[in-house]
């Protein structure tokens, strides 16, 4: 394609109309990510995506050969079991619509949140939470950490078989979603209202989420909430003959 003085996105489109399949690895193909950032004095935007608002580079009616839109392995970045499975599952004519999610992400891993299999979970369930980025707690309250909305197996399918984000003390930003980029607040800090986190674990009205933070506190063992603000282990749990 180089020396034919045709812009990229020309043979994007020239090529999309002729593929059987079109696949959008990265959140930058699939919504425009880190490079649609403000000013975005690029344009970037997704092939079919412009952020969360269908459109992009192809047009939201766009769809493929055999009649699917584009394919989006979102995540910045992508896991890379996300890709193979899906290019083997394409390959097997085993993949439609109905294995998408409503922004066209293969369901095999984006009906699953970051925070199912999070090491910190017994943590989260108290709200013994981290407030420095080296501490054992829960990040969400303090440190940013949104894993709780964040479509992705990050946690179950381990990255290089044996690490995530949050194993490895980072607070996850939902990359897997469109304007990920850009929450209108520092990464490493959770915004909140009258202190209560803006974000909220899906589908958990905030009243809800309100009783069973309080009543959780009250139940904090001392393990956890001398744990959480600590970079090691200094209370282990008790040793005791189990009830049966």
């Amino acid at each position: 394609m180089g020396g034919t003085g045709q812009p990229m996105l020309t043979w994007v489109r020239a090529l999309a109309a002729m593929a059987r399949h079109v696949v959008a690895v990265g959140s930058c193909a699939a919504y425009g990510g880190i490079t649609s950032a403000s000013p975005n004095i690029l344009d970037a935007c997704g092939l079919q995506y412009d952020g969360r608002y269908p459109g992009g580079a192809l047009g939201a009616d766009f769809r493929d050969r055999t009649g699917l839109p584009v394919i989006n392995i979102a995540g910045c970045p992508t896991h890379p079991d996300w890709v193979t499975g899906t290019l083997a599952l394409l390959a097997r004519d085993q993949l439609g619509a109905q294995d998408l999610d409503p922004l066209g992400r293969p369901r095999f891993y984006a009906d699953t949140l970051v925070h199912h299999g999070c090491t910190r979970n017994e943590f989260y369930e108290y709200k013994a939470s981290a407030r420095h980025p080296s501490d054992l707690g829960c990040l969400m309250e303090n440190m940013g950490c949104i894993g709780t909305q964040a479509h992705g197996d990050c946690n179950t399918r381990l990255w290089n078989g044996g690490g995530s984000c949050t194993r490895g003390g980072y607070a996850c930003i939902n990359c897997t979603a469109p304007e990920f980029e850009e929450p209108g607040h520092p990464f490493e800090t959770t915004p909140k209202i009258a202190g209560i986190p803006v974000g909220l674990p899906t589908d958990m009205p905030k009243a809800w989420y309100v009783a069973l933070s309080s009543l959780a506190r009250a139940a904090t063992p001392e393990r956890l909430a001398r744990n959480a603000t600590q970079d090691h282990i200094v209370v282990p749990p008790t040793s005791r003959p189990l009830r049966r």
